[in-house]
């Protein structure tokens, strides 16, 4: 059976880097070498510790100055400045989280993943305060931040929720709502009923949602009306004069229960929380819930087993704890099944079990390698342009089949919930040249896939190889090779392919002995030329393996 109890005892180097891997985008030989030391428990604790952004906000590259808090009007989405500073925001976040040693920016993605919106669609300042208003309750309270997220401005501009009025209601923001942000279908048992709603419910919670309207002038107006008092965070507008005043009656799949319909402003927030609360009383919330975190931390498969094994007591912690996240995703991260250790087979698919999405694939290997890119503050334009938005934007993730903060719909991106693929939606024949041109972007510094050059600094192996401390005698052949995929595969590979590695790649048919007095001569002579070439043959084959694509 898969077990939900804790596994005990010290990590060491396999466990922590599956850790490290599924939880943090910096993946650094420091820090796996510190988890590997850390008990289980006290690992996963390491990783909630609060994380405080090196950079508040972005920089505008042309000014060089801040624009989120500015006073700068910054609505509607339209135009080239604006097209300009959302890539600006997306930018900031993606150095952001390569920067965090924690699980903050994952579980802010997690959230994202579900509670979708559009960049392109949105303002920047906009797209902003939706992250800022993930990142508070990345770890915090999944009720409360269904409760703001949907009142945010972003959220009601991208679901038509400022559209949502009582003469004309729009039942987009209810239905996704339902659909994909809580409670989800269930198995359709007859036509418009979903087993955990109906399709009177959708039409219900419409009347719920009518009269909210964004924030248009964010920050402009800077009133503390429209700025929520939990979190400071600009919010919508409740306008009592075109929200449905009269109460909603719902199916018996919520108990057939009444809520009162506000008739004033004040009152909306009361009628949003009631409908909020309604949701979150049904158990299977939480259990929809728990099969997403499973799917985004875990494993895409689950089985009856991990069914009643795994999500039934994590969705028990989740409303024990009133969908605070922080409890249930520690529980989950300590679990013997993550670990792969709770059933017979400690081999079978959960360490490697998941393929890495183009953002996990780059980013882990800029992090890990050290790669130097340019300052944002003293070199924004290659920062922000050359770098993040020509580079990491056109090559890394579009061409690789991500369009990060653009997913395809309003459900997500297919690798976190489209059976029967799921993680192997980030596979095929047009995005796999990205993910295996990637060692040739980091050691050239050139966008490789489309003209020009990246703007980051070409990754020096050589000196990595020497100053990273993984290798303790880089005269030793064998041991660059092992601790290198030590370090980056998930799990050892069998020994004909280690030696494929060894002999066939970075040897290339010489000897050991040979690698150590060409080591000795760059030491000597400090010409790289000779210990170059076959490093960054290594390199290249290492992250271009069919093991380094397994998280």
């Amino acid at each position: 059976m898969a077990s939900i109890q804790p596994h005990t005892g010290t990590l060491g180097l396999r466990l922590a880097k599956h850790l490290l891997r599924r939880t943090s985008y910096r993946y650094t030989p420091e820090a796996i070498d510190n988890l590997a030391g850390m008990s289980v428990n006290n690992a996963v604790d390491s990783l909630f510790s609060p994380y405080t952004p090196d950079m508040t906000e972005p920089l505008d590259y042309l000014t060089g100055q801040p624009f989120i808090n500015s006073g700068a009007d910054l609505d509607p989405p339209a135009g080239l400045e604006n097209f300009r500073k959302r890539r600006n925001v997306t930018a900031w976040w993606l150095r952001e989280a390569q920067l965090n040693p924690g699980i903050q920016h994952r579980m802010t993605f997690f959230l994202h993943s579900i509670f979708v919106v559009s960049l392109t669609e949105l303002a920047p300042a906009q797209f902003y305060d939706y992250l800022d208003l993930l990142r508070f309750y990345a770890t915090g309270n999944y009720k409360t931040l269904a409760k703001k997220i949907t009142i945010d401005t972003g959220m009601l501009r991208y679901l038509n929720g400022n559209l949502n009025e009582r003469e004309s209601p729009n039942e987009n923001y209810a239905r996704e709502f339902l659909e994909l942000f809580t409670i989800g279908k269930g198995p359709q048992i007859a036509p418009g009923n979903y087993t955990n709603y109906t399709e009177e419910d959708i039409v219900t919670a419409a009347r719920v949602l009518t009269g909210w309207k964004p924030t248009w002038d964010r920050p402009v107006g800077g009133s503390d009306e429209y700025r929520d008092p939990d979190t400071g965070i600009t919010r919508g507008r409740p306008r009592a004069w075109v929200h449905d005043q009269t109460d909603k009656t719902f199916t018996d799949a919520f108990n057939n229960t009444t809520i009162t319909g506000a008739t004033e402003d004040a009152d909306m927030f009361r009628e949003l929380d009631d409908f909020v609360e309604m949701i979150f009383a049904q158990p299977e919330t939480a259990k929809n819930i728990c099969r997403k975190l499973y799917r985004y931390f875990v494993h895409f498969n689950i089985t009856p087993e991990i069914e009643a094994d795994i999500i039934t007591p994590l969705s028990q912690t989740l409303i024990a704890a009133d969908y605070d996240l922080e409890s249930t995703v520690k529980q989950l991260l300590n679990a013997q099944h993550f670990y792969d250790t709770g059933d017979a087979d400690a081999t079978d698919d959960v360490i490697g079990g998941l393929i890495k999405s183009p953002m996990e694939n780059w980013i882990q290997t800029a992090t890990f390698f050290g790669l130097q890119v340019p300052d944002p503050v003293t070199d924004g334009e290659d920062h922000y342009h050359g770098w993040y938005w020509r580079t990491v934007a056109l090559v890394l993730h579009e061409s690789g089949g991500m369009t990060f903060f653009r997913p395809e719909n309003v459900a997500g991106y297919a690798a976190y919930y489209q059976a029967p693929g799921y993680d192997k939606n980030w596979f095929g024949g047009s995005t796999l040249i990205a993910r295996y041109k990637l060692p040739e972007i980091f050691l050239t510094g050139q966008r490789v896939l489309l003209s020009g050059e990246s703007t980051a600094t070409p990754l020096d192996i050589v000196s990595f190889i020497q100053n990273s401390g993984i290798v303790s005698d880089p005269a030793d052949g064998a041991e660059i090779v092992d601790n290198l995929i030590g370090y980056l595969f998930a799990e050892s590979p069998q020994a004909a392919r280690r030696n494929y590695f060894l002999n066939d790649v970075f040897l290339d048919e010489l000897s050991l002995i040979n690698w150590k007095f060409e080591w000795q001569a760059y030491e000597n002579t400090g010409d790289p030329t000779s210990v170059k070439i076959p490093l960054e043959r290594l390199f290249t084959a290492l992250i271009s393996s069919q093991e380094f694509q397994n998280n």
